[in-house]
């Protein structure tokens, strides 16, 4: 019975990350994949148990973990990193506004 409502849930967040895709292809392009790939597992889940034992792994439960622990590391990097970009141009923008002021006040004295 849990198979329909995680079928929904990845095929929702396949076309949410689809739609998403003029923002960041990498995103919207990976998603849909990941989410497919999620789907085939919550189908057939003996296919992670195969592919476990393929990369040596121990269990199919094992092998999803470690790449879901993997992906997370990547994305909150990317998230990470956007963020640093964004407070570096706040900065270069407050500096610029703080000088245009200055000019102002100093041209109306």
């Amino acid at each position: 019975m849990i198979k329909i409502p995680l079928v929904a849930l990845l095929l929702f967040c396949a076309l949410y990350g689809w739609r998403q895709r003029k923002l960041s292809p990498v995103v919207g392009f990976m998603t849909p994949v990941a989410c497919g790939i999620g789907v085939a597992l919550v189908i057939r889940p003996d296919w992670s148990s195969d592919a476990a034992n393929f990369l040596g792994v121990g269990r199919g439960a094992d092998l999803i973990l470690y790449v879901w622990t993997a992906i997370s590391i990547l994305v909150l990097a990317n998230v990470h990193f956007r963020l640093r970009a964004f407070q570096a141009q706040i900065t270069v923008l407050t500096r610029e506004i703080a000088i245009l002021e200055a000019g102002r006040r100093a041209e109306g004295q």
